[in-house]
């Protein structure tokens, strides 16, 4: 095991720990939480856009695809997915989120499909609509709503 997936691993466990553990989720970062932390692994290998983008692309587009309801574990992974697309030149905004991100980002200095930055907002928006949406549902059922909203925004923001 790589050491940034080992350490992933025990910030993550330290949360649980901790009892900041519900839903799989130990805080309201794009990366707080199990699905969103296990995707980052799919860009251990990948180090050129040509290997990144289709990893980005794929998550994007579960949750564009999705068309009645779109499950918890697509949303989290299709948001971690935008806020990558963000970071890409702005790696700075990952902030406490980079424990669980891939690391390095980005990757390489090439710019990333400008389809994915369209496709980035896109997911933004959907995700906080809560209408078809389990995980804005289960952040609703939590109390916890306003801080997932206002995570969305802030990725949001920087792509308008």
């Amino acid at each position: 095991m790589q050491e940034s997936q080992l350490s992933r691993l025990l910030s993550a466990e330290k949360g649980r720990l901790r009892g900041h553990y519900f839903m799989g989720t130990w805080d309201s970062s794009v990366f707080g939480n199990d699905d969103a932390a296990d995707f980052s692994f799919e860009f251990d290998d990948a180090d050129t856009v040509a290997e990144v983008a289709p990893i980005i692309e794929n998550a994007l587009d579960a949750v564009l695809n999705s068309t009645l309801d779109l499950e918890a574990p697509d949303g989290a992974t299709g948001l971690a997915a935008a806020a990558l697309v963000v970071a890409w030149n702005e790696p700075g905004l990952l902030g406490n989120d980079a424990a669980y991100a891939p690391a390095p980002w980005p990757r390489t200095t090439e710019p990333l499909p400008r389809n994915l930055h369209t496709k980035a907002a896109a997911v933004l928006d959907r995700v906080k609509n809560a209408e078809g949406n389990e995980l804005a549902q289960l952040w609703a059922e939590s109390g916890e709503i306003a801080e997932f909203n206002a995570e969305i925004a802030r990725w949001r923001s920087r792509l308008a």
